[in-house]
Order: structure tokens, then C-alpha cells, then sequence
């Protein structure tokens, strides 16, 4: 047919604009990958604030990181509440002192699992959000030159806030979602807030170094910003917290447009059912009613990829018509051997560690993936049976009590690779060694007592199987690094003459191949002395301190009364004596409060409290410019010191009396002068502490020789 002249005009215009269209993103391009064979580990369980520390995880990052490729951590910014699970967020910018840790901890932490190639997944919450000191008052914060600052139009209008006396009222849109009273409901019409939670997310993602997130209460906002949010942020790992049944959990998935995946609720609480009655037919669902899958929304193949599998989680693990309470190990052995990306429970993982490591082992070595093929051999009350394949081969695996005779699939008894009463799993493939790459660093001696000093030399036991491995150390309490750190050979001596925390890594090929492993060397037994300086607009401060139990009076703990000068500012002072190598501390006003203080050791520390207001105050632990303390009104002078007789002390607002305590806080000698005689005592380390006319107190150390 003969062209007409319009056509030879614009066909090839037409064809060049197609060309230079921007490309249409591929459906779940930032979501989750497809045919994943990654394990995710949720790095934290409710209240697990020691236990999942920023600097807990970095020292265990080598081992973590040789079974899971994903650790959804905290939400890592300041929140209301003190101590905070981050779940009542104030900051998403400026203010990263956290429960589990400062912003320096935390970017070390991701840094370190980043160089193992593990990513760190932050749980976001951006369907509500508390202000700084009051209902309402959300901080201003700047990020790229931009600063951020939400009002009462980013509040819905139907939050509690309209209801309060006294209060303001809200003049945000009607909610698109569930309400949540325990914080302000962003209304995430407002494009102001849209703004915000892109830019929030892009911070985290280019400047903290998060891989992706798990959004918390996506059923709070509609689906659409969650869209919105992914497509700005490009996270290649988004999933969110949808408690719901598998229609509306999908549902969410596509009005999403693909571009998060969801946790399988519904194959939690297929494995509730199944497990503690014992009727295992629970944990299969038929695929468009004829096909027998794993249950959840994992047997649907088109949503397998979106589907992040668990056993418990923080939220139904503490609460106990919702938490699992059949067999562990099996559980995660039908979790480990099914679709989906399958995510480890942190508490899980600490008590039943050695099986759960076996498990992953399994999976990665088959190579099965978020959308490996499951057939399903037998479904009965009394036993679940199903051959998975995977990349790199197939396994079978059996759910239920009594034996099972596998040749009928081809497998021997010596294929058995795992089980306990519950499950067994046999495969021909060779299961490896995941471990088998992490540097063996020692330290002799490994921590202790040594009166005078020690050497401490670094090993590497396993230093062959690594291209020119270098241990890298620290003795300043941070974290030792690629980028941090002295350089030193294996087998280096060290020698310590100060009371020194050693921490440690091993190197190689331009990457951290060992955990973080420190250790405490004590030369010389000091008090533990807390010296605190405190927000103006505090009218006094206590100091609440413990170990495995309190160890001052009853919260808010003891009154701080004895001060001194430090660098020209009155700092208050406490004294803990030696009777623990290390404690943890909070100051407060019996209102607001630090996060909590750990591993304060023997000798001097030195704090400064922000002016923050509100109930939750930051805290800096700071090195003072002088070791020369004076008091208020004048200068200290204790001498001579080392004192062999007598020791003076002078302070040009006069002594009245001078106390000599040893350092587990026995008096040993007082002088209700400015001298006070010491001849008699052994030598060693000794506390004096001086009152003044004015009654005030000021407390140091000498050494009697």
C-alpha cells in the first residue's frame, strides 16, 4: 500500500520520540528482587535494647552476616519515649541517639555489615509522629540544604489531637488509613509531607547507607504514597507491615504497584495452627483450588517474590494468644524449605542458633530462592512432605512425627542432612561451610587484671587462607574499621600500661573478615568517677546506675551534690568506688532523662548533657582539656603526690577537713586540717576528699609510696 506523504513525515517522528521516552519502570523494580536467595534476620525482638545495640551487632557482624544477606534493625532516630523500641518517632534527619546507640555507632554498624556485603534494613515509620517537647511541635531539620518543617496542616484532621482541650486543632485532610493514638496521623495527602518522607528516605538510604525498609503500619495511609515514596527512593528492598488476611495483604502489594513486598501473615499463622495441635494438613493451601502449596501468600506464585516469611515477630512474640508455640527448630525448617524470603526472629536465632544455622546452610546450598518450586508430596493432619527445588538441586523435606522412608524419591538414609523429632530434610547436594572464610582472631591474653601492664599479643589463627590479612585496633573505645583503626601484622605484641579496652578486626583484600573482638586489660584499679555537666535548665540531677541490679537508691536514683571544675564549668561528680570493673548509668531530673549509659569503667568520665527539652536528652561523653580539677571559687592543690608521709591540700577557699578513703571506699585516715597524715598506710592508690568552709566537697586521687 503506498504510503501517503503524512506518514512518511511522522511514522519516523513518531518512532524517534518512542526512542527517546524516558523507559517505564519494570513492575517491582524497587521492591524486592525477583528469585531472591537471600535470608533476612529481624535484628531485635521488644525491649532487646542491650542485646541489639548498634555496637552488638557490628561485634557479631562477621558471623550475621555469614548466613543472613538482610538485618531489619530499630528505627534508629530519637524518639519520645526513653528508652523507645523507635516506634513514637520525633527525629528523622538530626538526631540520632537512639536506644540502641548514637549516629556514630550506627554508621559504623552499617558500614561494617556493609562491607561484608550484608544490608542493613531500617523499620521507617512515617504514618505518625510525635513533636519534640509536645503533642504537635515536630522539629525542624535540614537535609541538602533544605529544611523540613511540618505544621498542623501535615496532622489529619480526624486525629486525637482535635479532641484535646486546650489543644490546637489539626487542619490536615481526613486519614487514608487505620487511625494510631499514640502519635500525630500524617496526613500523606499533604504534598508537604510527601516532600518530607522522600527526602527522610533518601537520607537514609545515600547518607546513612541503609539497602532498603520495612515499613511500619502501612495500613495506616493508603497504598498509593507508599508508591510514591518507593519510586522517589529507588529502594531495591521495601516491605511492609500489613496485618491482614491474603486478599487485602495482596491487594496492598498491587495498589502499591509492585513496588513493596509484604510480610505472609497468613503463613504465620498457618504454622500457629499446625504446630502445637499437631495437624500439619494447616500448613497447605490449594493453588486456584487444585494445586497443594505452603500456605500464605507464598503459594500463589505470582506473589511469591513479595512475600517475606516469619515465624514471630516483635510485635506477636510478646504477646501470647499470637506468638508461636510449637517446635522452633521445625518451624523454621518448614519456613527455611518453602517461597517467599524468609525472615529469621532475633530471639529465635540466639536460642536455637546452631540448628537455624544448619537450616540457612541448607537453603543456599540447594540455592532455593523467594520463587523456588515446591511439590507437594503428602498433606495429612499427621504429616507434611514436599520435594523444593532450588538452583543448585532439590531437597526434601518432612513436617510431622513418625519415620518416613524417602527412597521412594530417590533418597538414602545418609542423605539426611537435618532433623530433630519433628522434621527431617534429606538432600544429595553438598551442604557448605558459611563460616568457613571468617578470620580467627585471638588476643593472649584475652583480657584481665595485670597490675604494672601486659603484653597482649594479636593472632590470627586461620591468617593462611587470606591475601596479606592485617589486624586493625583500637584502644580509644571506637569501633575498629577498614577506614579506623591502627594497622599492625598478625602476631603483633601490644604494650599496655593503661587500663585500655581493646577492640579488633582483621582485614584482607579490602574488606572486614572477622567480627569486632575486644577485651578489657586492667593495670591500675581506679574508682569509676562520673563527672557530669547538666542542662541550665535543670534545677538538679540523679544518677541511676546498676549491673545485673541497681546499684544506686530506688529510681531516680541519687541525688548529685558534690561538684567540681572542669575546664572551667562546675561539673557534678559521683563517686562508685571499685567494687565493679564496669556499670551502666542514666542521669535524670526525675522527669526528663539520658538514654541509657553502658560500659562506664574504671577511672574518670567525663559527660555533657544537651539542651534539648522535652523528656528524652542526648548525651556526649567528652575528654576534658586539662586533668588539672579545681573547685569552684579557686584552684585544688594536693601535693605532694606521690606522698610518702603527709599529704596537703590547699584551695584558696580553705580546707576545713580532709577524709583518705581506699579505693573500695574504706577511711583510712582524716585530719580535720588541710594536712593529713598518710605514713601509716600500705602503698597503693588512695582517695582523699576535701570539705570546705562553705561545706562543700571536692574528692581526687594520690598514690602513697
Amino acid at each position: 500500500m503506498r504510503k501517503s506523504a503524512f506518514s512518511k513525515i511522522m511514522l519516523p517522528l513518531l518512532a524517534l520520540l518512542l526512542l527517546c521516552a524516558p523507559k517505564a519502570k519494570a513492575e517491582g523494580e524497587y521492591a524486592w528482587p525477583a528469585n531472591y536467595d537471600g535470608v533476612m534476620l529481624q535484628g531485635f525482638y521488644w525491649d532487646s535494647f542491650k542485646e541489639s545495640k548498634w555496637t552488638v551487632l557490628q561485634a557479631n557482624a562477621a558471623e550475621l552476616s555469614s548466613y543472613f544477606n538482610l538485618i531489619w534493625v530499630p528505627n534508629a532516630g530519637k524518639s519520645s519515649a526513653n528508652p523507645s523500641m523507635g516506634y513514637d518517632p520525633v527525629y528523622w534527619f538530626s538526631n540520632f541517639n537512639s536506644s540502641f546507640g548514637n549516629e556514630a555507632e550506627l554508621r559504623s554498624m552499617i558500614s561494617t555489615f556493609k562491607q561484608f556485603g550484608t544490608g542493613i534494613i531500617e523499620d521507617v515509620v512515617v504514618n505518625h509522629r510525635n513533636g519534640a517537647t509536645n503533642w504537635y511541635d515536630f522539629p525542624a531539620e535540614t537535609y541538602n540544604g533544605k529544611t523540613y518543617k511540618l505544621g498542623l496542616d501535615a496532622i489529619c484532621k480526624n486525629d486525637e489531637l482535635a479532641n484535646q482541650t486546650g489543644m490546637p486543632q489539626p487542619t490536615g485532610a481526613y486519614d487514608t488509613g487505620d487511625n494510631f493514638d499514640g502519635c500525630r496521623d500524617l496526613d500523606h495527602t499533604n504534598p508537604a509531607v510527601q516532600e518530607a518522607v522522600k527526602a527522610y528516605l533518601d537520607f537514609l538510604k545515600n547518607d546513612l547507607g541503609f539497602t532498603g525498609w520495612r515499613y511500619d503500619m502501612v495500613k495506616g495511609y493508603g497504598a498509593e504514597y507508599t508508591k510514591i515514596y518507593n519510586e522517589s527512593a529507588k529502594a531495591s528492598y521495601s516491605v511492609g507491615e500489613y496485618w491482614d488476611n491474603y486478599d487485602k495483604t495482596t491487594s496492598w502489594i498491587d495498589r502499591t504497584g509492585r513496588t513493596s513486598a509484604a510480610f505472609d501473615f497468613e503463613f504465620k499463622w498457618a504454622l500457629n495452627a499446625a504446630f502445637p495441635g499437631m495437624n500439619f494438613s494447616k500448613l497447605v493451601w490449594k493453588r486456584n483450588g487444585s494445586l497443594n502449596q505452603p500456605a500464605g501468600i507464598i503459594h500463589m506464585d505470582t506473589y511469591q517474590r513479595y512475600a517475606v516469611t516469619f515465624v514471630d515477630n516483635h510485635d506477636t512474640y510478646k504477646e501470647s494468644d499470637k506468638m508461636f508455640t510449637g517446635d522452633i527448630e521445625a518451624a523454621n525448617a518448614f519456613m527455611l524449605c518453602s517461597p517467599g524470603t524468609p525472615c529469621v526472629f532475633y530471639k529465635h536465632w540466639l536460642d536455637k542458633k546452631d540448628a537455624i544455622k544448619k537450616l540457612i546452610a541448607i537453603r543456599k546450598s540447594v540455592g532455593l530462592t523467594n520463587q523456588c518450586t515446591v511439590n507437594v508430596l503428602e498433606t495429612t493432619n499427621n504429616r507434611y512432605v514436599a520435594e523444593v527445588t532450588g538452583n543448585n538441586g532439590k531437597l526434601l523435606i518432612k513436617i510431622g512425627r513418625g519415620s518416613y522412608d524417602p527412597s521412594a524419591k530417590g533418597y538414602s538414609t545418609s542423605d539426611k542432612v537435618a532433623g530433630n523429632a519433628l522434621y527431617s530434610i534429606w538432600t544429595k547436594v553438598a551442604i557448605k561451610n558459611l563460616e568457613s572464610q571468617v578470620a580467627q582472631l585471638s588476643f593472649s591474653p584475652d583480657g584481665g587484671t595485670y597490675v604494672g601492664g601486659v603484653k597482649v599479643t594479636m593472632d590470627v589463627a586461620n591468617a593462611k587462607d587470606f591475601n596479606n590479612p592485617e589486624v586493625v585496633y583500637t584502644t580509644d573505645g571506637s569501633i575498629p574499621s577498614l577506614t579506623n583503626g591502627t594497622h599492625a601484622a598478625p602476631g603483633t605484641t601490644l604494650d599496655i600500661s593503661t587500663n585500655t579496652k581493646l577492640k579488633a578486626v582483621v582485614v584482607a583484600d579490602g574488606k572486614v573478615v572477622s567480627g569486632v573482638k575486644e577485651a578489657n586489660y586492667i593495670t591500675s584499679i581506679e574508682p569509676v568517677e562520673i563527672y557530669v555537666e547538666k542542662p541550665e535548665s535543670w534545677n538538679s540531677i540523679n544518677i541511676y546506675a546498676w549491673v545485673s541490679e541497681q546499684i544506686t537508691s530506688a529510681w531516680p536514683g541519687d541525688a548529685m551534690t558534690e561538684t567540681a571544675t572542669v575546664d572551667g564549668k562546675t561539673m557534678y561528680y559521683h563517686n562508685f568506688g571499685t567494687q565493679y570493673p564496669e556499670i551502666s548509668i542514666i542521669f535524670n531530673n526525675g522527669t526528663a532523662q539520658t538514654a541509657d549509659i553502658s560500659e562506664v569503667g574504671y577511672g574518670k568520665h567525663y559527660f555533657r548533657l544537651n539542651s534539648d527539652t522535652g523528656k528524652s536528652i542526648s548525651v556526649t561523653e567528652f575528654k576534658p582539656q586539662s586533668s588539672v580539677a579545681s573547685v569552684t571559687g579557686g584552684e585544688l592543690v594536693v601535693y605532694p603526690n606521690p606522698a610518702t608521709d603527709v599529704i596537703n591540700v590547699k584551695s584558696d577557699k580553705g580546707v576545713a577537713s580532709v577524709e583518705v578513703y581506699t579505693l573500695s571506699g574504706a577511711k583510712v585516715a582524716e585530719s580535720d586540717t588541710d594536712a593529713v597524715s598518710v605514713a601509716s598506710l600500705q602503698n597503693g592508690m588512695y582517695i582523699y576528699s576535701a570539705t570546705f568552709a562553705d561545706g562543700t566537697k571536692v574528692r581526687g586521687k594520690f598514690l602513697k609510696k
